[in-house]
């Protein structure tokens, strides 16, 4: 694994992916984009150009396990997508990381921002990706 260059977090949806980026220290994750997931080639194209423009290392792709941590078919969704992904970009590390709660903790920064609710969807997907992305960079001992 390399331990140099940004990271993308993504929170993997059939409708919506979000996405957040590290710094390049890998010390701070921070939202990014929303990417349409409805129409699959479009947004991985998108993805490799946020891979070429923000010089990504490695992707964390979250993986939504049930509670009790047992595999279900977002899981499987969000690893077929991985898989796609990496296969894809081939010289770039792929992780599945667990996600549990990052939506539900989202939401509550969100309530607790006062975010309108047109933008409530979109900026949901980046922060779900951002808490996913900055709990990965927390476990490797980088991040604050």
């Amino acid at each position: 694994m390399s331990a140099v260059g940004r990271v993308l977090g993504i929170d993997y949806g059939e409708a919506r992916i979000g996405l957040a980026v590290s710094d390049s220290m890998r010390m701070v994750a921070t939202p990014f984009e929303t990417v349409d997931g409805k129409n699959k080639k479009l947004a991985t194209r998108r993805i490799r150009e946020i891979l070429a423009e923000k010089q990504i290392s490695t992707i964390i792709v979250g993986l939504p396990l049930h509670m009790n941590g047992d595999f279900g078919e977002l899981a499987q969704a969000a690893t077929d997508f991985g898989e796609k992904l990496s296969s894809q970009v081939p010289d770039l590390e792929v992780v599945m990381w667990d996600e549990r709660m990052s939506s539900a903790e989202a939401e509550r920064a969100m309530n607790l921002s006062n975010t309108k609710a047109g933008r409530k969807k979109e900026l949901r997907d980046q922060l779900a990706a951002q808490i996913i992305l900055q709990s990965w960079l927390d476990a490797q001992g980088m991040g604050f």
